[in-house]
């Protein structure tokens, strides 16, 4: 089945996959732990119009009481050759399905699912800039 649309972008997602994902509860109380996110990422030019995205997404307390860590792959298909847009738009896309994954494999008894808060993609990307 085709869907069209008058408004279709230019930048295709093909296929996306979690490659790759662990998650660790020690056996103490979750109450007040405070979680940080760390989101790494990486892209690659496969083919004239192609790129391959790794996406890298960690979650946990300062001492890994709980520990979640998530890696995507997407196939991008583009003619855009700007790699600033290129870079924000396609971890923008991915992003919801590893959110989506965290929740749904930190859904266990004994805990209440681990649910991310919105990203802003680009305050993020332009930080991890700044700082290499």
């Amino acid at each position: 089945m085709k869907v069209r649309s008058d408004y279709e972008s230019p930048l295709v997602l093909e296929k996306i996959d979690i490659v790759e994902s662990t998650f660790r509860k020690k056996d103490v109380s979750l109450e007040g732990l405070e979680l940080s996110v760390h989101v790494e990422h990486n892209i690659e030019d496969i083919q004239e119009d192609g790129y391959e995205i790794t996406l890298c997404t960690t979650v946990s307390d300062k001492n890994e009481n709980i520990y979640v860590n998530v890696k995507g792959k997407a196939i991008f298909r583009t003619p855009q050759k700007n790699m600033d847009i290129l870079e924000k738009n396609t971890i923008a896309i991915m992003f919801p399905y590893i959110r989506s994954y965290i929740s749904i494999i930190t859904t266990q008894p004994g805990m209440a699912p681990i649910v991310l808060p919105a990203i802003n993609i680009i305050a993020m990307i332009n930080d991890q800039k700044s700082k290499k």
